[in-house]
């Protein structure tokens, strides 16, 4: 993958992706959005809320009512700035804001597909794909194609992060 997030030479960054990638984008951090206001109803966005104080009920209870609000309010922010057209360009600021969204996707994304056990990706993904070519059961076809789906979103969610990383450097230097 060329480089998607490319520093221009007035210190603004841009991104080099196509519309369909910017709309699924921000389709996934709408469609994320409102499950911010009850974190129990995904596990997925485990990720994105860890417990402050996982021993102390209370002390995790009064963490929750004294940050709990900003911590949504900043995760809401990163994903609306997903919507942020291609050929717009950002300070670094809006960057990182952006970057913060791509990578609460890929968290939460991760956290679905049971990415945090000991697993071989590229293994897994070869296998995925095998098991796809020998599968004549059209529900385990869908399945396979879904879970195949996810994997690859889940790269690109990655690949993005580390693109933006990269740009990010690119400003110190």
């Amino acid at each position: 993958m060329a480089a998607v997030v490319r520093r221009r030479r007035d210190g603004s960054f841009v991104l080099r992706l196509p519309e369909e990638t910017i709309e699924l984008l921000a389709a996934l951090g709408a469609q994320l959005d409102p499950l911010l206001d009850d974190q129990s109803a995904d596990a997925g966005l485990r990720r994105l809320f860890p417990p402050a104080h996982e021993d102390d009920v209370l002390a995790e209870a009064a963490w929750q009512i004294e940050q709990g609000a900003a911590l949504r309010d900043s995760r809401r922010g990163a994903l609306a700035a997903l919507a942020h057209p291609a050929d717009k360009p950002m300070d670094e600021d809006e960057l990182v804001t952006w970057m913060q969204g791509v990578n609460a996707l890929r968290l939460v994304l991760g956290e679905r597909i049971g990415l945090g056990r000991e697993v071989d990706e590229e293994e897994e993904m070869v296998a995925l794909e095998a098991a796809l070519v020998d599968a004549d059961d059209p529900e385990e076809v869908a399945t396979l194609e879904r879970r195949l789906g996810a994997r690859q979103l889940y790269d690109l969610l990655s690949a993005l992060v580390a693109h933006a990383v990269r740009a990010l450097e690119s400003a110190e230097r």
